[in-house]
């Protein structure tokens, strides 16, 4: 006996119409065949089904099917083939599919069918127990005019059914389309509320890398940038991955700079294991797409590790990082853009504090060694760099006020007068309304108006108290106080270091925060010591 063939997997979206029509046939009791248009060759065999019995899966009957099929090759209408044995076969139109054009072939069985002589040589194929399996098929059919009705009413059903399935593929393949454009979407708005913080280019491009990891199907999401500093400010020389490399990372930046030297700036490429350092490193094939400026690669996003079944690249994969790359070269000029101002208006800032300090030769170089003493102790309170350069930026702008103080009170040898230590008293309020206008300045303006604060209430301009005093505002007061009592003035020498925190720590608790206090007891006071010896060279005074 010839075995028969196996029973590949159809494709899709043909397959669940031919299962569908496979199965309601099967129930009407007509067994089924799926055949190559061309050849006839069986590419599924009717299931096994008591009733029909083996008879139906012989060679003899195969053999038959396929004949008939090859002879409608060329045929698109539904056909009816009479086997002179008591049954017909019913064969269906043909329908195109990923794997080429089939036909699927009914057979619909008569009453005399058992009595046939095909019938007796199928079982005769099949073995002993087939003729007793066989007689209990019920007939499905009595004449050629029901065999004719059948075929319609099955060319019918199977027409319906590709029509459900092709649409139900559009259906998912358009379902699966506005999912990727969701997470797309998502994806880039997440980015791009995040591109006014341009102070941390590397956060950005951290975050970048980890919501492509989170949205795409790779194992891991990496950029690597050039060395060059002014080219990718902010990420220059870095390696940012998300995801875990299948490699040592010293190993894959070495191999991802190379890759970055080569790379195309034109367009995205897929590194291979047989022509990359890279992919054979990590085992993988890895899209590489370029992250330009000025027509220039300035560094690139890698992406590698897809696991199966699908492992090739899809072009919603490869339109993502073309968005996110070009998400970050924006933000790169930005940033840069950023950094300029910055810089612009940080140097206006120190010349401000300097002409301020200016009035008074006592004073001079007292706001920058405030402002480095206060960005010390904001990074020992935990405060990261970003939040630490703003206070930094409020120390240097805190005196501020004091350009509407006369230079004869700022400069008095003798102790004030309460009249003129009033006017003293106004600076923090005058330096508030100076700088309020000023949008970039709105987060410093506590330090400025409140620095001379105490936590007992006792200060001014508010008498504020404990928590109510702005953090930035009790930073600035212990830096303030610090760098006043250890420098001279005209109305007093400078006071011994031991004396100054001797004097922080009494004041712990009334007129400054204590935690404060003992951090700022830990800080290394060696380059503001650098700072004061170069403020007595310039100005001839002792400390």
């Amino acid at each position: 006996m010839t075995p028969s063939a196996p029973n590949p997997p159809l494709p899709r979206p043909e397959d669940d119409a031919y299962h569908a029509v496979r199965e309601r046939c099967g129930l009407l009791g007509h067994p089924t065949w799926l055949c190559d248009l061309r050849s006839g060759a069986v590419v599924a065999e009717p299931p096994q089904a008591r009733g029909w019995g083996a008879p139906v899966r012989s060679r003899a009957i195969r053999e038959r099917v396929a004949a008939a099929v090859r002879a409608r090759a060329d045929e698109k209408e539904c056909g009816v083939v009479d086997l002179d044995a008591g049954c017909w076969l019913i064969v269906l139109p043909p329908a195109s599919n990923a794997r080429g054009a089939h036909r699927l072939v009914a057979l619909a069985l008569g009453e005399s069918f058992p009595e046939s002589a095909l019938y007796a040589e199928a079982c005769a194929e099949a073995g002993p127990r087939a003729r007793k399996g066989g007689a209990a098929a019920p007939p499905t059919c009595r004449s050629a005019e029901d065999a004719a009705r059948i075929a319609r009413i099955l060319a019918w059903m199977l027409h319906d059914q590709l029509c459900i399935s092709r649409d139900k593929a559009s259906l998912d393949g358009f379902g699966l389309h506005l999912a990727e454009m969701y997470e797309e979407i998502g994806l880039l708005y997440r980015l791009g509320r995040s591109m006014s913080q341009l102070a941390r280019p590397d956060e950005f491009v951290e975050n970048a890398c980890a919501d492509l990891q989170q949205t795409l199907s790779f194992a891991w999401i990496a950029a690597r940038f050039v060395d060059t500093g002014r080219a990718a400010v902010g990420v220059a020389g870095q390696l940012v991955v998300a995801g875990r490399l299948p490699c040592d990372e010293e190993q894959f930046d070495a191999a991802a700079c190379r890759l970055l030297q080569g790379a195309n700036p034109e367009r995205w490429t897929l590194a291979t294991p047989r022509g990359s350092d890279l992919a054979r490193l990590v085992g993988s094939e890895v899209l590489v797409h370029p992250i330009t400026r000025d027509d220039r690669t300035i560094g690139v996003l890698l992406a590698g590790g897809k696991p199966p079944p699908d492992m090739e690249i899809s072009s919603f994969e490869t339109q993502l990082l073309d968005a996110v790359a070009d998400c970050i070269r924006v933000f790169i000029e930005n940033a840069d853009l950023y950094a300029d101002q910055l810089s612009l208006f940080v140097g206006t800032v120190e010349a401000l504090a300097a002409a301020i300090d200016a009035k008074d030769r006592y004073t001079c170089g007292h706001s920058q060694r405030v402002a480095h003493l206060a960005r010390d102790l904001a990074l020992a309170t935990g405060m990261d760099d970003v939040g630490a350069e703003r206070i930094r930026i409020s120390g240097l702008l805190h005196d501020v006020g004091k350009i509407g103080v006369p230079e004869a009170i700022l400069c008095k040898p003798g102790r004030l007068t309460k009249e003129e230590f009033d006017q003293i008293k106004l600076h923090p309020r005058t330096g508030e309304r100076i700088l309020k206008d000023i949008p970039f300045l709105d987060d410093i303006l506590p330090g400025v108006l409140y620095h001379h604060e105490r936590l007992d209430g006792k200060g001014y301009p508010d008498g504020l108290k404990g928590e109510d005093i702005p953090m930035i505002a009790r930073i600035l007061a212990v830096a303030d106080a610090f760098d006043a009592m250890s420098t001279s003035r005209s109305y007093r020498p400078a006071m011994t270091r031991d004396q100054v925190l001797a004097e922080l720590r009494r004041g712990a608790g009334t007129q400054f925060d204590p935690t404060l206090v003992e951090q700022f007891l830990t800080l290394d006071l060696a380059e503001y010591d650098r700072m004061v010896a170069g403020h007595t060279r310039a100005t001839g005074l002792a400390a």
